[in-house]
């Protein structure tokens, strides 16, 4: 099988790589950040080059396609509302079209930010309502994506897990630098999350392509909590001093984007596929595991 990898110098789609060096040939995009993978193909992409796209997707010639490339922030969305709409849903359609009508299948992972901020458990049979621009070209996106009725989308939230230079720290990693240089952590005590562990979320994603699964999945760890809450897992579980967290009120950072709190459901991957997600607790005790050398890196 060849693989091709959008985003494979990112922290999901490095793992992603990694777990599908059995598969067979494996191609990867990068955009700043080469980070090589010996016994994979890097090649250099940018989304907004809709020709480059083409010539890269008929150049590997995929099997499967992993969609996997993510902007900067949830507020840059707001902020570059062109270059966020062309990254998000222009592209995944050229992907979506280009990838059926080579008979391929199209892997497009998207946000718990598609749902509304409502106290509800929201499953994959839910009708979307995005309440900020990230939510809004991430639903277009998916409906991209759906021009290729072998599509698998998985919705996640708050990845994490241990980062490469040059990739973007997850809460996780800028909580415990602040805590181990003794400073105070300021965290926002009205956002809440189900934080999702990297390699879980990579595992996933491949059992879900070979079972051949397509549709929607909602892939999240199995804590839903607030960001204080999460702060304090972090430092006691790397024995750092939880008296430096403080919990603060976004409203008053004067954020662009509104964030939604939805809670997903991740009742169907555990009921079809046997996988159970990570709560925060054992997400963290994995990377504390790594970190010891007790884990893989």
């Amino acid at each position: 099988m060849r693989s091709l990898v959008l985003g494979g110098s990112g922290l999901l789609g490095r793992h992603l790589v990694l777990d599908l060096m059995h598969s067979g040939d494996i191609s990867f995009t990068y955009f700043t950040n080469p980070h090589p993978i010996p016994g994979a193909q890097g090649h250099k992409l940018d989304l907004k080059d809709e020709k480059g796209l083409e010539v890269l997707i008929d150049k590997t010639d995929p099997d499967i396609i992993f969609h996997a490339i993510a902007p900067p922030s949830v507020d840059w969305h707001e902020n570059e509302r062109a270059a966020a709409y062309l990254t998000n849903v222009s592209s995944t359609r050229i992907i979506a079209e280009r990838s059926r009508d080579m008979g391929a299948k199209l892997v497009y992972i998207s946000t718990a930010f598609v749902f509304p901020d409502l106290e509800k458990i929201f499953n994959e049979d839910d009708i979307p309502a995005p309440i900020n621009f990230y939510g809004a070209t991430k639903l277009g996106g998916e409906l991209a994506s759906k021009q290729n009725p072998d599509h698998l989308i998985i919705r996640t939230d708050q990845i994490y897990g241990w980062s490469l230079p040059g990739q973007k720290k997850s809460f996780v990693e800028k909580t415990l630098e602040k805590l181990m240089r003794k400073e105070n952590v300021e965290v926002c005590k009205d956002w809440l999350n189900s934080p999702t562990y990297v390699k879980d979320l990579s595992q996933a994603i491949i059992a879900l392509t070979e079972r051949k699964k397509r549709g929607t999945y909602h892939v999240v760890g199995s804590s839903f909590l607030d960001r204080v809450s999460w702060a304090n897992k972090i430092a006691t579980m790397f024995a750092q001093d939880t008296s430096l967290i403080r919990g603060i009120d976004s409203s008053s950072l004067n954020l662009p984007a509104r964030r939604s709190n939805a809670r997903l459901s991740n009742d169907k991957i555990r009921e079809e596929t046997g996988m159970r997600l990570k709560t925060v607790e054992e997400g963290l005790e994995a990377m504390k595991m790594e970190m010891d050398g007790h884990g893989d890196a």
